[in-house]
């Protein structure tokens, strides 16, 4: 539409080079006619080559601007329908950046937890071996208190042995007697609770 109002501004202008192509080269050669005659064409070649140029115009709007401005739609359709699909494309593009983003967060949080919990278990295995560590120790520290008991026991039995030997060769030195068996334990349990 715009290039038809764009034609029909420059016909004017067509018209007048039509109408001056369209006199007669001799008329002008003849200076005996009138001037008139000379700047005006003939009427009936003025409408033959009028409607030339009408002919010449619907003939180039249908064959020419007709097909060149089908061809320039569909061209713009086409690049439209691009564009549209680049746009999409860059959509996804986007949506799975940032779908990546969430995943890569999420793995973070996973190792970060993971890492957290063997920590953890680490942590919690370490006191169980310091526990079980401090147990044994506690066990042993145990059974060497009862082995010294027992050693300190055996050790009384031991010196109250040897004493009541001393005691008994002491006593029947001084008695010079033989001392019985009670009389034996009796001097021995009373030298036992002086000693101590």
């Amino acid at each position: 539409m715009k290039k038809l109002k764009n034609i029909l501004k420059i016909s004017p202008l067509f018209l007048i080079l039509i109408s001056i192509t369209s006199c007669n080269i001799d008329d002008y050669l003849n200076l005996g006619e009138d001037i008139a005659s000379k700047i005006f064409p003939n009427v009936w070649d003025f409408l033959v080559q009028f409607i030339a140029f009408i002919l010449m115009i619907v003939l180039i709007i249908v064959f020419g601007y007709k097909p060149i401005k089908k061809f320039i739609e569909k061209r713009k359709s086409l690049m439209e329908e691009e564009v549209n699909e680049a746009k999409r494309k860059n959509d996804e593009a986007n949506a799975n950046l940032l779908a990546s983003q969430k995943e890569i967060a999420l793995t973070h949080e996973k190792a970060s937890k993971i890492i957290e919990s063997a920590v953890k278990e680490g942590n919690d295995r370490k006191d169980l071996i310091i526990a079980d560590a401090n147990k044994q120790a506690e066990m042993k520290i145990k059974e060497a208190n009862i082995i010294i008991e027992k050693n300190k026991e055996e050790a009384k039995k031991e010196i109250k042995n040897e004493i009541s030997d001393v005691a008994l060769n002491l006593s029947s030195k001084i008695l010079e007697r033989e001392v019985n068996e009670e009389d034996n334990k009796k001097l021995i349990d009373d030298f036992v609770e002086k000693m101590k």
